[in-house]
């Protein structure tokens, strides 16, 4: 009976032992670890770190688990804690009865039976505080408030991690989205198909690795930007290939129905996985366009283009002028009057509006039968139109020749003809003719 009391007695003693030791140890490693956590948030306005936050919770987590390994570690035994009852006047009583609760001899028994005496007369002697001293527990709550307030506060430097860490993101995605796509048209290649039909996805094969490429070297927003363009226009370009490819294959190729299938879907995912402005342009060609102009003036015809023109013509100052013809896009005149028109493409006919043209020979000449004199060009066969001087020839329109020169330019940019960083220029160079018709 004697022994269960005291062993009662001391556990209890140990339990608070222990715990005020975990505590002690916490506050020593939690003031490091908040220290570690104000230097992250320090270097967080020098160095872009968008995972500073998590690399001090990850301080301060490991504060606490050391403190708590330490703890276990060194955790107090029995003896120890008999130990420290004895220092509140006990005198090694409490101590030399745990060592001899093995023995049962006499005497022991009569030591034994005083130890419990003295601790049932006299347990209020025994404190045992078990949150360390305020002196300790105050560094904690300023250095913590100080973190926080460092993670609060915000800084450029913040704002570029954010945006480097979106901008890896967003590169990682599509790099991802490539890798797909490479390995989708890889599995098609080993169908039975026809060397053309080979050569063709082998191209679409190396424009996409290309593109991977492009995206492995992002590091800034605008080359994100350039290779997102270049890629939307690569996607614009396989989904027209694969969709022909598609059809042709329906139509007799010896492969089963189920890849004519995979191909016609891809297709289609790579026409809705295409989100560039050039993209959005061609639709626009395709569909309708709005335009108003100032004058007097009627002119309805049918458009060479993609689909009809009703419009007013454009005229300077007042007064009417007569014509048919078909608009063109988006147009706008100066003038007094009011009026509205919708169409697309390129009309023939004639108005007394504005035109610029270019000459295209009749036929080409063997370089080697030229004659004349190529310096002198007062004898040159020119005739004066109605808006200038125009040469002999097919006449054609500067949109129609920017518009050539413009296809080519763009699939030169899908090839990866250009240099890198040269197709923001391109596309800039044709988009200020696009501005002017």
């Amino acid at each position: 009976m004697d022994q269960n009391i005291l062993i009662k007695i001391i556990k209890r003693c140990r339990r608070k032992l222990n715990l005020a030791e975990f505590l002690k140890k916490l506050l020593s490693a939690l003031c490091i670890g908040t220290g570690v956590a104000i230097l992250f948030q320090a270097a967080a306005f020098l160095i872009p770190l968008y995972y500073v936050n998590l690399y001090c919770g990850f301080a301060l987590l490991l504060a606490v688990l050391s403190a708590l390994a330490v703890a276990i570690i060194k955790r107090i035994s029995m003896q120890q804690a008999a130990l420290t009852i004895d220092r509140f006047g006990f005198e090694e009583r409490i101590v030399t009865a745990y060592e001899h609760l093995s023995k049962d001899s006499p005497l022991i028994a009569l030591q034994r039976a005083d130890a419990v005496n003295q601790l049932s007369l006299h347990q209020d002697r025994i404190r045992i505080p078990i949150l360390p001293s305020w002196k300790k527990i105050i560094p904690v709550p300023i250095l913590i408030a100080a973190l926080f307030a460092l993670a609060l506060i915000p800084s450029e430097t913040k704002k570029q991690a954010q945006e480097l860490h979106n901008l890896k993101e967003e590169v990682s995605e599509k790099e991802e989205e490539i890798e797909e796509l490479v390995e989708a048209l890889t599995q098609l290649e080993q169908e039975s198909l026809t060397p053309e039909q080979q050569a063709e996805l082998q191209e679409m094969i190396e424009g996409l690795q290309s593109s991977l490429a492009d995206y492995q070297q992002v590091t800034t927003a605008q080359m994100l930007a350039a290779a997102s363009e270049k890629l939307d226009y690569r996607y614009e370009n396989m989904s027209s290939q694969i969709d022909s490819l598609a059809q042709s294959l329906q139509n007799g190729a010896a492969v089963s129905p189920v890849t004519a299938q995979s191909l016609q879907a891809m297709a289609e995912k790579l026409q809705n996985m295409s989100g560039s402005e050039l993209a959005k342009g061609n639709g626009s060609q395709n569909g309708q366009g709005n335009g108003q102009g100032n004058g007097n003036g009627q002119g309805n015809g049918q458009g060479n283009g993609n689909g009809q023109g009703n419009g007013q013509g454009n005229g300077n100052g007042q007064g009417q002028g007569n014509g048919q013809g078909n608009g063109s896009g988006q147009g706008q005149g100066n003038g007094q009057g009011n009026g509205q028109g919708n169409g697309q493409g390129r009309g023939t006919g004639s108005s007394n509006t504005q035109h610029d043209y270019v000459s295209v020979p009749n036929a080409i000449a063997d370089s080697g039968n030229l004659t004349g004199n190529a310096v002198n060009h007062e004898s040159s066969e020119y005739f004066r139109a109605q808006n200038g001087l125009s040469w002999e020839g097919e006449h054609v329109s500067h949109e129609s020749v920017i518009g050539s020169y413009e296809q080519n330019a763009y699939e030169g940019i899908s090839q990866g003809r250009y240099p890198s960083g040269m197709e923001d220029i391109i596309k800039d160079y044709f988009s200020s003719f696009n501005e002017r018709r």
